[in-house]
């Protein structure tokens, strides 16, 4: 899905390394969801219901 991969590049290449070693593996473990279900967090249609995650996608939208 373009559109997803071009916001999770983007937040790779800019942010990644700055984030808290603990956020740097909720990213990664983030991208075992199913692709339709990521674009819809960071788009904003579905809200997460894991607490963590639903603080890394604010950060993501915020930042993008």
């Amino acid at each position: 899905m373009l559109e997803l991969d071009y916001v999770l590049i983007g937040f790779l290449d800019r942010h990644f390394s700055d984030l808290p070693l603990e956020d740097q593996q909720l990213f990664v473990r983030m991208l075992d969801f199913e692709d339709q279900l990521l674009l819809d967090w960071v788009m904003g249609n579905v809200v997460p219901s894991d607490s963590n995650i639903r603080r890394l996608i604010t950060l993501m939208q915020m930042r993008s």
